[in-house]
């Protein structure tokens, strides 16, 4: 690489010293123009330098690799790290450490903004200050800070430990004690292996008074497709029967992708043959498979918080969309699973962000309405819908309506899978039709006025939409 590489794309810089790493397991690279996501998931036990800046998500998922960067980063250096190590001799932004899990990240200047939201293990070293929170919903690891701290300690800290030297607020749900003496001799020996001068430093050791919280939480799930209908084919559409018709059930996930997920049914599930998934879920480490992965699934279902510390901004998943892609060289598919909420305006967000499609998780809201909500974006991504048993009538209501297909969120037998492609062809097959993605709302019928305003399914006897849904 050389000095024109301002101009780089990241996954140009990631596809190259992907391809050089093969033959060398180290690598100093000059010319960093503050590109994003530089250094996602590179091979481990490899060492590569950079010189210039990085943009957000520097060595963001590293799985083992040492990355040096001779400058200045951006947000969220380290995002979902699992283990190795990142030193950048310069300063940083906010999010360092996001959802870090094991592994060193070593700041040799400040921190502007947050620092180790969402820590889970590891250590993160900062030899400056740091110029916002720091430890939020942090529950383990540890965090080095020879500065001063000016946003607050510990926000929904549940275990982990804090060593602050400089000034900072304390607060209700800290313990904070001066450092034993083999606290202080660990710390500044850590200090001194990465370069940091631990002299005249002394240190005040923060914990959290919180426990854990319990992070289960009861899914109700509300549903109206008993008010639903199949409307069969007889004369007006030409039945179908399997073995003597043509049927196409198949869907693929992923077309732009090295790697596409191709199914003979329109199901996805867990257990036996399923498919392998990486899933990141919110406030949680980062998957440990994504090398092995047929599919990566970001969660955005509320755990013990309702939110990613390293979003902020509805636009900010398109950066958390571009690391995961970064880290797999966009080999899989990429999935957001999200409940039935703001549809419309939410699957607006993910049809900009990149990621392949969505998979909606029905809560109060039913499902069946969320679908309807979704059913404009079915050309442009795939619209999964969450289910908890495997029904071949209510899978097919719920693709009439607007869905791709079905995640079944539990695991499967092979013979269960079997019986529902059997039953799913002979099903689609009476409504007369041939390609599982033609099915839509006028295969249905339904007796309830409220359901048909909802969903735009023809009215039984009327036949006909509501006036609402005649445009």
């Amino acid at each position: 690489m050389g000095d024109s590489e301002g101009s780089w794309t990241s996954s140009a810089i990631n596809e190259e010293l992907r391809k050089k790493l093969q033959n060398s397991k180290s690598m100093q690279v000059p010319g960093l123009a503050s590109q994003a996501c530089i250094a996602t998931n590179m091979p481990p036990k490899t060492n590569i330098s950079f010189d210039g800046n990085a943009g957000d998500n520097l060595a963001g998922l590293n799985n083992g690799s040492c990355i040096v960067l001779n400058g200045n980063a951006g947000r969220f250096v380290g995002n979902g790290m699992r283990k190795g190590v990142i030193i950048v001799n310069g300063n940083c932004e906010e999010g360092v450490g996001h959802c870090s899990s094991g592994g060193t990240i070593v700041i040799q200047g400040s921190v502007e903004g947050s620092a180790g939201p969402s820590m889970k293990g590891g250590n993160l070293i900062i030899s400056g200050s740091v110029r916002g929170d720091i430890a939020t919903c942090m529950n383990g690891g540890t965090i080095i800070v020879c500065g001063d701290v000016a946003g607050y300690v510990g926000r929904i800290m549940t275990g982990g430990r804090v060593f602050l030297a400089g000034e900072f607020e304390n607060n209700e749900q800290l313990d904070v004690k001066n450092s034993s003496p083999s606290d202080l001799k660990v710390v500044k020996k850590t200090l001194q292996e990465y370069g940091v001068d631990p002299e005249g430093l002394n240190f005040k050791t923060v914990n959290s008074k919180l426990h854990k919280p319990k992070t289960s939480r009861k899914a109700t799930y509300n549903s109206i497709s008993e008010t639903l209908m199949l409307a069969p084919a007889v004369l007006s559409r030409r039945p179908r029967t399997p073995a003597l018709d043509n049927l196409e059930l198949s869907i693929s996930i992923g077309n732009n992708k090295m790697e596409p997920l191709n199914l003979t049914i329109p199901l996805l599930w867990k257990g036996a043959n399923a498919p392998v998934y990486a899933e990141w879920v919110l406030n949680g480490k980062s998957p440990e498979n994504l090398d092995s992965a047929n599919m990566a699934i970001i969660d955005l279902t509320a755990t013990e918080i309702n939110r990613r510390l390293d979003m902020k901004r509805p636009a900010d998943l398109a950066f958390v969309i571009d690391l995961i892609r970064q880290a797999t060289s966009k080999r899989i598919p990429i999935m957001v699973r999200l409940p039935a909420g703001d549809i419309s305006n939410d699957l607006s967000v993910v049809s900009k962000s990149g990621a392949d499609g969505v998979i909606l998780v029905g809560g109060e809201i039913p499902i069946e309405a969320a679908i309807t909500a979704a059913r404009d974006y079915k050309n442009s991504m795939t619209i999964l819908t969450a289910c908890q048993d495997l029904n071949c009538k209510k899978a097919t209501k719920m693709i009439a309506l607007g869905s791709s297909g079905i995640f079944l969120e539990k695991e499967c037998q092979n013979k269960e899978l079997n019986n529902f492609a059997t039953e799913l062809a002979e099903t689609v097959g009476s409504l007369g039709i041939g390609k599982i993605s033609n099915l839509g709302p006028e295969n249905l019928r339904t007796s309830n006025q409220e359901t048909a305003a909802m969903t735009g399914v023809p009215l039984a006897g009327y036949d006909s939409v509501l006036p609402m849904w005649r445009h």
